[in-house]
């Protein structure tokens, strides 16, 4: 088959798969009406969102592997099948069966969107290896998106389905519909997406340094490296803010003082701070360096969590917004650090296991909060404040090592 002389075929395949699987942050749309209509515990119902998050990192790491091996075409036609498949069987579910929403809409779902996730952002920087950051922002703004565009179709499905004597949504429908539509919508991106030739990368004219890294390391050799756990450190520590932040956003916004209706769109609008936050970030950092960006989003996290203490009312949205847009930067920006340093051959499995990071820290972070801290709010957020500034030291280390690393690329 010929390659692609243009990215733009292949690009806007992934994004497409990245909309479609990108619904692992709203879960706060189903949360509240899933406990009442299926006589639910809140406790139970507060987790999925951390389970998710803990499988979508897996589904990053088997991924990558199966990325590096089959390449992102067979990883995110898996990935679609995975995700749609969870999110169709979770409309199965009844009250005596719910607990397995862990299992459907947490592992399968979470497993799924992790196999798509890695490898468009995989896909995607290797047809622009000369604009890595922005070729990453690229890929998880697609994904931020996702939020934006499903949360009202998600929310309108809803209140479509919903008993008008005793007001408990229907979930079935709900469900078979969003997976019936995931399914479609992604195996076509799918069919578009491929990996540049040789002769495309060299048409570029690209300097050794931009086009590849002077190595490119195993899992193993990259695991022996002190950036390695510097950037797996920082993931954990900076996403704790926000990881604390999606459980609550709908239901401690109607107790600062917004509607429902507020409260169900300031979910919805996080997806677009997010995602500005991916694709932005990303860009600078091409310009202002990676540690510096993690940086900025670093005291801006910071910032976001000391705010959440207190604020309330229409502030209240602004100040999500910031979280997400700092929490969209890193998602970006990281995956940029790790082949800058790695190299773009095994970027899949390395980065999968980068991004474990990730599920600890939200599994972690919520268990904190709801165990040693009793949920509540104010010490939740000063403990995400006081992280949240680890990993400026973090880059501090690696800009050590960035000299070193440049040098053995020229």
């Amino acid at each position: 088959m010929k390659q692609q002389k243009s990215p733009w075929v292949a690009v806007a395949g992934c994004l497409v798969v990245q909309l479609c699987v990108g619904i692992i942050y709203l879960w706060s749309v189903f949360s509240n009406s899933i406990v009442t209509s299926f006589n639910w515990n809140l406790a139970g119902a507060k987790m999925v969102s951390s389970y998710m998050l803990f499988a979508f990192v897996f589904g990053n790491l088997i991924g990558g592997f199966l990325n590096d091996k089959k390449g992102p075409k067979f990883t995110c036609v898996a990935g679609v099948i995975l995700f749609a498949l969870g999110v169709f069987c979770t409309g199965f579910l009844t009250p005596a069966t719910i607990g397995l929403i862990n299992l459907t809409y947490c592992v399968m779902g979470g497993l799924g969107s992790g196999f798509a996730y890695g490898a468009c952002i995989s896909c995607i920087q290797k047809w622009m290896p000369h604009r890595r950051g922005f070729a990453s922002g690229l890929a998880v703004s697609a994904f931020g998106l996702s939020t934006v565009v499903f949360t009202p179709v998600s929310q309108w499905l809803m209140t479509l389905f919903t008993d008008s004597a005793t007001g408990l949504v229907s979930f079935r429908p709900v469900f078979f519909i969003l997976g019936g539509v995931f399914f479609a919508l992604g195996i076509v991106a799918c069919l578009f997406i491929s990996l540049p030739s040789e002769a495309y990368i060299k048409s570029l004219n690209l300097p050794a340094a931009a086009s590849s890294s002077a190595k490119n390391y195993t899992l193993g050799e990259a695991m022996k490296t002190v950036p390695f756990w510097c950037i797996f450190l920082s993931i954990f520590f900076i996403n704790g803010t926000w990881n604390l932040t999606v459980p609550l956003i709908k239901g401690l916004g109607m107790e600062r003082g917004l509607s429902e209706a507020l409260a169900v769109f300031c979910v919805s609008f996080t997806g677009i701070p997010n995602a500005a936050g991916r694709l932005v970030m990303a860009t600078v950092s091409d310009k202002i360096g990676r540690t510096a960006t993690i940086n900025v989003l670093s005291i801006m996290t910071l910032i976001g969590a000391l705010l959440m203490t207190f604020v309330s009312g229409i502030p209240y949205i602004v100040v999500i917004g910031l979280i997400a847009f700092a929490y969209g930067g890193p998602s970006a920006t990281n995956a940029a650090i790790s082949t800058d340093f790695f190299g773009p051959k095994n970027s899949g499995t390395n980065y999968g296991v980068i991004m474990l990071a990730l599920g600890f820290s939200s599994v972690f972070f919520n268990a904190v909060s709801s165990s040693i801290l009793n949920g509540a709010v104010v010490p939740t957020f000063v403990m995400a404040a006081v992280t949240a500034i680890i990993p400026v030291f973090l880059m501090m280390i690696i800009s050590k090592y960035q000299k070193t690393w440049n040098q053995a690329k020229a």
